[in-house]
């Protein structure tokens, strides 16, 4: 084994504008687990893999780019059932958009939290994401 190689992505930071709120958001819809909470910045877990950094800011800076006008996430997050989190979000009233089905490159859908951050979500059969 090489020494020195990137082996993953740690985690992803995101800004919102109250982090205790919009983490305690990201814990009732996800059931990620809150570590690390300093103040103004915390950790989100889902078990024991880091998954984002909530960082409080004072502006409209977002976790968001455009392409051609579009607006589009950063940060997608994958599962083994589209269909099932697609509606509990919709159910529970998180701003979802429908279920793009792209063939062999999977099943998507983009999600809005609490500050206009987008996320995308991704269901693909074909491949094996293990951590």
């Amino acid at each position: 084994m090489e020494n020195g190689r990137i082996m993953g992505i740690a985690y992803n930071v995101v800004p919102v504008a109250d982090v205790k709120k919009s983490g305690e958001w990201f814990v009732n819809h996800f059931g990620f687990n809150i570590r690390n909470d300093r103040g103004t910045d915390l950790s989100l877990f889902k078990e024991n893999r880091p998954i984002l950094v909530l960082t409080e800011t004072d502006n409209d800076t977002r976790a968001v780019f455009e392409v051609k006008g579009r607006t589009r996430w950063v940060i997608t997050f994958f599962t083994d059932d589209i269909a099932s989190i697609h509606n509990r979000l919709s159910l529970e009233g998180v701003t979802v958009r429908n279920i793009c089905d792209e063939g062999i490159y999977g099943k998507f859908f983009v999600f809005e939290d609490l500050d206009g951050n987008l996320f995308d979500v991704w269901e693909n059969r074909d491949c094996e994401l293990t951590f």
